[in-house]
């Protein structure tokens, strides 16, 4: 959902989550690998950010200021990924008509079904291809609306950094873009392979950003947007859990969020604190897994969805322990989490810090 799709050839690009502020550098090469020449991370000032609208931009604009002086990130053109719990996504159906006509119908369709002011939203559509339903031909088209409103505000931070805005995109379009790079899984084991076997030739995927304050569910087909939601549950609801299990004092949440990177989702049964923190972890996560089952049977149901092949992870939740292992035997696919420092098409300096790299997903993908 870019403004203007252009791209220099030093750009910068900027994440805004609820928690970090990610910011990159980035360069294109001629053979097209994208050369990521720096990058930092900042805290997002508590409560600046609400359903999407930046509430205290002075004080994001402060923030991102740091990051870009303190990690020396100096060129003027930017791209800026929004907030992704404003964002209306919808998979709508429309009669099989001919191509000069789909325009016109999808329109129809969205104006009719998406009870949204179109003065006041910005309103864009992807087609998705043909699909029968009931028996009947019809075309698959993704629907994205947006307040205008909260898209100026993006792009009124990044004039008041003085930087020329180039695109304001959203999170699922940022993710599609990642996905289109080439994401080696690695070698897998042979009982491995036979295990997920029967959806070896399926190129639909489910990715979870596992954020601190919302998971956002994307499924991707031959990586392109079908279907995306946000549930308002993430891992600082872990942290909070972590907390009351371990009855710990009203100033130790920052222990409680050490404790869950330490010992996430581990299966250790004996009593002590590992096992107490995986504990309470695992109620957490329980809660998530069933919201993400009942939008999962809604992209099969009611978006004539295909059962997905492969699950990844990214976002800060993805770090924890035993996240892979435990989505996989919730939901009955293989998962894997990215490990971005070792992805074809994307270079890196060769003095940037690789251990945070697995968190600028969203940034690196609305720079490709």
């Amino acid at each position: 959902m870019a403004v203007v799709d252009f791209f220099s050839n030093s750009t910068i690009t900027i994440d805004i989550g609820f928690r970090y502020i990610k910011i990159v550098q980035v360069k294109k090469s001629r053979n097209s690998v994208l050369s990521v020449m720096n990058y930092g991370i900042g805290d997002t000032p508590k409560g600046c950010i609400k359903n999407g609208a930046i509430k205290d931009k002075d004080a994001v604009v402060s923030e991102i200021s740091r990051v870009l002086r303190e990690h020396n990130i100096n060129s003027k053109e930017a791209k800026i990924v929004m907030s992704g719990t404003n964002i209306i996504s919808r998979v709508i159906m429309i009669d099989k008509v001919p191509a000069s006509e789909v325009d016109k119908k999808v329109w129809e369709e969205i104006r009719a079904t998406v009870p949204v002011d179109m003065n006041a939203n910005r309103v864009d559509y992807k087609l998705l291809g043909d699909t029968i339903v009931d028996g009947q031909e019809k075309i698959k088209v993704f629907v994205t609306v947006v307040s205008k409103k909260i898209i100026d505000n993006y792009i009124s931070i990044l004039n008041d950094l003085n930087l020329k805005p180039i695109a304001v995109d959203i999170p699922s379009n940022s993710v599609s873009k990642f996905f289109k790079l080439n994401i080696d899984t690695g070698t897998e084991s042979t009982s491995r392979k036979l295990k997920y076997s029967k959806y070896k030739n399926n190129n639909t995927w489910i990715v979870f950003d596992l954020g601190s304050e919302t998971t956002i569910i994307n499924i991707l087909k031959d990586k392109t947007p079908e279907f995306n939601r946000v549930i308002l549950k993430g891992s600082s609801k872990v942290d909070l859990e972590i907390h009351k299990e371990l009855e710990m004092l009203p100033n130790e949440l920052a222990k409680a969020e050490l404790y869950k990177k330490m010992y996430g989702l581990s299966t250790i049964k004996t009593p002590c604190n590992e096992y107490s923190c995986a504990k309470a972890t695992m109620r957490v996560m329980d809660s998530i897994i069933k919201d993400i089952k009942m939008c999962i049977d809604f992209y099969l149901t009611r978006c004539n969805g295909e059962n997905p092949s492969k699950i990844f992870l990214i976002g800060g939740g993805s770090q924890m322990k035993g996240i892979e292992e435990y989505f996989e035997e919730n939901l009955g696919l293989p998962a894997y989490r990215i490990n971005v420092a070792k992805i074809d098409g994307l270079e890196f300096g060769p003095n940037l810090d690789v251990a945070r790299l697995n968190y600028l997903v969203n940034a690196l993908g609305v720079a490709l």
